[in-house]
């Protein structure tokens, strides 16, 4: 006792107050309770208060913590906070009612003069002890009290209905923000977005919808509700839905297309083909002199192109007629600078589809030469030349035109590209050390894809080039690789025939796999691609294309062979069995659409990924 006189007789240092925190979070209130006196009375804030009437009642001295209580709501009489601490205590001395009171005085001294700090400090206080309805009828009476914005504490109030299952309520409390001013349109599909899942949570999508409709019968001559059922539509992927919405609206605002081109654009991003080029379609139909006539119209190829290929079952007259449609397309408005898309898109077509090399090649070596062009967008046509002449097998002249690339634009994503793609040459060629010395470098590219390219190729000759007896193998199958990227797999199939017969067991033999998928894709054989890679996931599930064959297999059984079941489970598996997987996300999002049992599973994010929680 002598020791602690002694102590407090000196001046109160940092040091006194860390060591009273440090009991305090220790639960050494004892301790705490005898230093924080001595530092309260010399600075009586609101947060030595704090920890000296917890720790007050922590030790069950509740005198002691009514006193200074009292004493703090007579100090500050605008901290209306300080009453909600009364009521807490008076409920540990069993008097719930002289609590209550004290919780309704705390709420009926909210008053026009009560500043927004204090407001929310007061609110907060009843959220700390749970009560949220408490809570909830502070920041009602905030917006009593606001001047000139009667829903300033909406946003608040409806997080709070959310939490409690009040979905409804929720609902119409963001919605009738816009309903004051249309401008809140962002803030109520950030509130919404964070309390609905637009997949999984049919209930609260079809209240919200409900709600929707009501307010745009009940107020025709308001976009802002069309324009968030719009929204809502995109949310869940229904772009068909939303392009009734956006339609109604582009007209109604005098947009002249653009409301519908932004959609267009949305649904081709998502997928959704068919209503992407209904949308083109209709820009298209509103005439030649529209500002967007130019636009759709190319977009419209785009697209087209993107759903005959992309979808993988396309024929041979489908990509024909595609060609047409190009070549019509740019009778019409030339070849310049201005159609530079289209005649790139063409020229992937021939070289990648039709494997009209000459025509591709040809195509690129005269858009080098249009007028108006920029340095990069003259860099990215020397890229896709590039990528035509690997294929034509003039593999040296497109090393020429990736090292000017590179040169021209070292700093820049599309000098990575150019320097991957050059390094891809001399790995094609067998130069493994080269090849490796331009890959290190790569694999700090800002580029996330390309340092990931960097990193799968860098691995793949790391770990098979790594001794004499497998030099002669590991060149063989890069040869191979430059067969399948030049479309000559009865090539690439023979060599890695003679790998597979004179090595059973090689560390190739997964990515030899692998490859033959990709072939069997290309051919439009998915049965046979679904079975190499299927071998992959069952023999070598803890190698490093484990979860890339997952993700190909899932992609296959989804948009190919049509069993989504199957599909389910591949995503499913990424999800808890690679974490870390650059495919995390995307599976995730696929898994979401695909298995509507996912409502029962809880998301977090974990240390190396999606935590994933059964709640059932």
């Amino acid at each position: 006792m002598l020791i602690t006189q002694v102590a407090f007789a000196q001046p109160i240092s940092e040091t006194d107050k860390q060591l009273a925190v440090q009991y305090y979070n220790y639960g050494e209130f004892d301790k705490a309770v005898m230093y924080f006196e001595k530092i309260y009375k010399a600075d009586p804030s609101y947060t030595n208060y704090n920890y000296l009437f917890k720790s007050y009642v922590q030790l069950e001295e509740y005198k002691a913590a009514e006193k200074i209580c009292k004493k703090q709501i007579k100090a500050q009489p605008d901290e209306l906070r300080n009453l909600v601490d009364l009521g807490i205590l008076y409920y540990a001395l069993e008097d719930p009612r002289k609590g209550d009171e004290q919780f309704e005085e705390a709420i009926g001294a909210i008053s026009r003069n009560t500043n927004y700090g204090h407001l929310n400090n007061l609110a907060n206080a009843f959220a700390m002890e749970g009560k949220l309805d408490h809570t909830i009828r502070v920041y009602q009476m905030g917006n009593k009290f606001s001047k000139g914005n009667p829903y300033q504490y909406n946003r608040q109030i409806a997080q709070i209905y959310g939490s409690q299952g009040k979905t409804k309520l929720m609902i119409q409390t963001l919605l009738d923000l816009v309903d004051l001013n249309d401008n809140y349109i962002l803030s109520v599909q950030t509130g919404l977005s964070n309390s609905i899942d637009f997949f999984t949570e049919e209930n609260k999508v079809d209240t919200l919808r409900v709600e929707l409709l009501k307010r745009v019968q009940k107020d025709p001559g308001r976009t802002v509700y069309n324009e968030l059922l719009a929204w809502l539509f995109t949310q869940q992927d229904d772009f068909a839905s939303a392009f009734i919405h956006v339609k109604a609206l582009d007209k109604k605002q005098g947009k002249k297309g653009q409301r519908i081109m932004d959609l267009a654009k949305s649904a081709a991003t998502n997928e959704q083909y068919d209503i992407a080029i209904k949308c083109f379609d209709y820009v298209i139909d509103l005439g030649e002199k529209q500002p967007f006539y130019r636009q759709a119209k190319f977009k419209r190829l785009n697209t087209l192109k993107k759903k005959i290929t992309e979808g993988g079952q396309y024929t041979t007259e489908e990509l024909l007629s595609l060609r047409k449609n190009y070549t019509e397309s740019l009778k019409v408005v030339g070849r310049n600078v201005f159609s530079l898309g289209v005649v790139r898109e063409l020229a992937h077509l021939d070289a990648y589809y039709l494997h009209n090399y000459d025509s591709a090649a040809v195509a690129l070596n005269n858009a080098l030469h249009f007028t108006g062009m920029d340095k990069k967008t003259i860099a990215e046509v020397k890229v896709d030349l590039a990528n035509v002449l690997v294929i034509q097998g003039e593999v040296w002249d497109a090393s020429l035109l990736y090292s000017q690339v590179e040169k021209a634009f070292k700093y820049d994503p599309i000098g990575h590209l150019s320097k991957f793609k050059n390094a891809r040459i001399f790995y094609f060629d067998g130069d493994f050390d080269w090849a490796q010395a331009q890959l290190d470098v790569l694999k700090a590219s800002t580029s996330k894809l390309i340092a990931n390219d960097a990193m799968e190729l860098s691995l793949l000759i790391t770990d098979n080039f790594n001794m004499d007896t497998t030099m002669v193998t590991m060149r063989s199958f890069a040869q191979a690789e430059l067969f399948i990227l030049q479309n000559k797999f009865e090539r690439a199939e023979e060599i890695f025939d003679s790998i597979n017969m004179a090595y059973t067991y090689h560390t190739l033999n997964d990515e030899i796999l692998y490859r033959r998928a990709d072939i069997a894709v290309k051919q439009k054989n998915y049965d046979q691609a679904a079975a190499f890679l299927e071998n992959i996931v069952k023999d070598y599930a803890d190698d490093i294309l484990a979860d890339n064959a997952l993700f190909r297999l899932g992609d296959i059984y989804q948009h190919q062979l049509n069993e989504e079941e199957k599909a389910i489970e591949c995503y499913k598996t990424i999800m808890f069995n690679h974490p870390g997987s650059l495919f995390g996300v995307e599976a995730r999002k696929r898994f979401r659409k695909l298995d509507k049992s996912e409502r029962n599973l809880h998301f977090e994010d974990g240390e190396n990924g999606f935590k994933i929680i059964d709640i059932e």
